[in-house]
């Protein structure tokens, strides 16, 4: 079960984790947040924030959790202080599925009871700083449930709560050739049933790093080198009704991505990218029962990795935008020292996107291919189809 559940995080987790995140413009252009120059850039260097200071930006269907949701997901305003020593404060609110660790338990901990979502605020603070710029971000997860009678839940003496805080600081130099940033977070959570201890957390902790430079070797070509690294711990522990400890499951992983970005700038409004790079990713499980430990080993690699992206103008007020991605996957498990999983492969993806400008309005979408391979519902009579998995909104104020 344990290497199920490891099996089952790494694989989705080493291809798109929080601190490599992206929005709709630069995730159809082949998943490339970390090489293009986009306000989507927030989210990895707050100092970013003070490049887009008056902005109103709407995301629709943008969960990591769901990304076919079909919500409006998330809203989010910059606002502009000062004249002389500007300084910009964002505040980011969302409606997406709850925030979970890392380490997808407590994937169930709220199982007799789902209270309201834990997602608080995402706030944004950046200005200058000397010969830089920096910028800070706080995000504030926290929700619980207490059940004393029994009366919603049937389980007496019931009390489950999720805290969890998350602080990342950017630097930006003031020409924008770099960028890095370091994220950290912890949290805890409470979980009793029938007026009894049922599991606990044992560390909730994690961490990374990201940095980028921008080399431009003429104004058509850009090289963009970048490197990040992440940690995650978390442990639990998990109680029977007499009060005695009954298991013990610790969990840490560690990433390394390394690669070197080019863009390609070959006449105004067309702009190629191609990212090439290494991602190492180590998890381990180490489960303790009685006087039994069980430890078991992923080895995630993609060796090397590649996102392709296009971004060219069609018309003045429209932009057609295309992306792929190759991870070429080494894949390792261990349990007790031997390999039990091992396996090679390409995993493969394609994006089909465009953008919209009216005026200061601008709508970048993540386009479904149906839309032209079969036309719209009222025509194919397919009535499956989504026009789009994903739209950015974003309306400059300036």
């Amino acid at each position: 079960m344990k290497k199920l559940i490891i099996l089952t995080l790494a694989l989705t987790l080493v291809m798109a984790t929080a601190a490599f995140a992206s929005q709709t413009r630069v995730f159809t252009m082949g998943q490339n947040n970390v090489v293009l120059t986009d306000d989507a850039n927030i989210w990895n260097w707050a100092s970013r924030l003070n490049n887009y200071p008056a902005l109103a930006v709407g995301e629709f269907g943008s969960s990591s959790a769901y990304p076919a949701s079909e919500d409006f997901s998330r809203f989010g305003v910059h606002w502009r202080f000062g004249d002389d020593a500007p300084w910009i404060l964002a505040t980011y609110f969302e409606n997406n599925a709850d925030f979970e660790p890392f380490f997808a338990y407590p994937i169930n901990l709220f199982n007799n009871f789902n209270p309201s979502s834990n997602r608080r605020i995402h706030a944004f603070y950046a200005r200058g700083m000397g010969t830089n710029k920096v910028g800070i971000r706080l995000s504030i997860f926290k929700n619980g449930y207490e059940d004393v009678s029994g009366g919603v839940t049937g389980t007496p003496g019931l009390e489950e709560s999720f805290n969890y805080y998350e602080a990342s600081l950017g630097l930006t130099a003031n020409d924008d050739s770099w960028d890095i940033a370091v994220t950290g977070g912890f949290g805890t959570w409470k979980d009793r049933r029938n007026d009894s201890l049922y599991s606990q957390p044992d560390g909730l902790v994690d961490f990374s790093a990201l940095g980028r430079m921008f080399w431009g070797s003429n104004p058509t070509h850009t090289h963009v080198p970048h490197a990040g690294i992440e940690f995650h711990k978390q442990g639990e522990e998990y109680w029977n009704y007499t009060g005695a400890l009954v298991t013990t499951d610790k969990y840490t992983n560690m990433a390394i991505d390394l690669g070197i970005g080019h863009i390609y700038a070959p006449s105004t409004n067309v702009e190629a990218v191609l990212d090439i790079g290494l991602r190492l990713d180590r998890f381990k499980v180490e489960n303790v029962t009685g006087a039994v430990t069980t430890e078991t080993k992923a080895n995630f690699t993609s060796l090397p990795y590649f996102k392709l992206g296009l971004d060219a103008e069609v018309f003045s007020w429209l932009d057609a935008r295309l992306g792929a991605t190759s991870f070429w996957q080494w894949d390792k498990t261990e349990a007790a020292g031997t390999t039990d999983f091992k396996q090679n492969y390409a995993d493969n993806d394609t994006y089909l996107g465009f953008g919209f400008h009216w005026g200061k309005m601008h709508v970048d979408t993540y386009t479904d291919p149906d839309l032209f391979l079969n036309g719209f519902d009222f025509i194919s009579g397919d009535g499956n189809g989504d026009m789009n998995f994903q739209i950015s909104a974003v309306y400059d104020m300036m």
